[in-house]
């Protein structure tokens, strides 16, 4: 009985590959689209990017809000807050002050090999002479070289300020430079003789002071001088005035007319009386002043031993010129006990 062969054939090698191929398409498209949703910032992100980065620039943190400014500009953030962080993230980026660091050795040659930090954060591992941008404020700058001891420097960062040079001076001077000259000390100078005490100079009398005008006594004196003019301008008006009437309509004058004489009289009275009160109490305080203090030239000018006064003679006395005002008018004249 005849045996029939069954012919297997293979498939080509592309055709078997094919599914492979299409998985893995696939793999590779997943994972692109994953990621680029994960790079996509989502609309709560912007939103909290936009809110942080304006608190971060009203406490001067501009490094932070640079950062924050830089995620919520992106095109994929709502077109109000990409119109917002755009413009401030250009200011910042102006505000944003940077530096420029070196290291020098005592004996001035430049240092490479220092790490630098700021308020404990790394600036830089290794100074290459590139600006680094740093927050405005009160700083301290930290450089910490390979070899040696560390340099502390607190610098003012002023905002808006470029490139400013900081420049640390690591370690002491080497051992083998020399020493800075010292002058040589001078022997002491002899203290000169003392010289023989000279007998003081007796000093001369200090005249007495005059006693010092009070200033109400200025102030009185001008309320009198204002008073008399008052009774001058008014009198001379209100006589003129009374003259005129009198030439013209005496004895039938209008009522209001001759009220208006009365009024100037009165006033030119008034000025009068004020005048003369104010003038005599001004001389009443002029009269009676205290005597003026002593300075200290004068007292230093009295001698140390000044005589004894004679006791005065009997009967003699101290005499002052006093005035005493009235309510219609003022005395003057001399008081003293006898």
């Amino acid at each position: 009985m005849p045996v029939k062969q069954r012919k297997f054939t293979h498939a080509p090698a592309r055709a078997r590959a094919r599914p492979t191929l299409a998985l893995s398409l696939a793999a590779a498209l997943a994972l692109s689209a994953a990621g680029a949703a994960h790079a996509r910032p989502t609309k709560r992100a912007c939103a909290a990017a936009y809110e942080r980065a304006q608190g971060l620039r009203r406490d001067g943190r501009l490094l932070e809000a640079r950062e924050a400014l830089i995620a919520c500009s992106q095109p994929a953030c709502p077109p109000a807050a990409v119109a917002d962080c755009g413009p401030w993230l250009a200011e910042v980026e102006q505000s944003l002050p940077s530096v420029v660091v070196a290291a020098k050795d005592a004996d001035g040659r430049e240092r490479l090999d220092v790490r630098v930090l700021v308020d404990g954060r790394l600036l830089t591992a290794t100074l290459d002479g590139k600006a680094l941008p740093v927050d405005p404020g009160l700083r301290t700058f930290r450089f910490e070289p390979a070899t040696g001891q560390a340099v502390e420097e607190r610098v003012l960062i002023r905002e808006g300020e470029k490139n400013r040079a900081i420049t640390a001076t690591l370690g002491a001077p080497a051992a083998g430079a020399p020493a800075a000259r010292r002058p040589l000390a001078s022997p002491p100078l002899a203290a000169p003789a003392a010289a023989p005490l000279a007998a003081p100079a007796a000093a001369p009398l200090a005249t007495p002071a005059e006693p010092s005008i009070p200033p109400l006594a200025w102030v009185a004196g001008g309320v009198g001088v204002a008073g008399l003019a008052v009774f001058a301008v008014a009198g001379a008006l209100s006589l003129d005035a009374e003259a005129d009437l009198r030439a013209t309509c005496a004895p039938r004058c209008a009522a209001g007319d001759v009220r208006a004489i009365r009024i100037q009289h009165a006033v030119a009275d008034i000025g009068l009386g004020v005048g003369v009160v104010a003038l005599g109490t001004a001389a009443w305080l002029y009269l009676t002043r205290p005597p003026a203090a002593r300075s200290p030239q004068a007292v230093a000018a009295r001698p140390p031993h000044p005589p004894a006064p004679r006791p005065p003679r009997a009967g003699a006395g101290a005499l002052w010129p006093a005035l005493r005002p009235f309510i219609a008018g003022a005395a003057a004249g001399v008081e003293g006990a006898f």
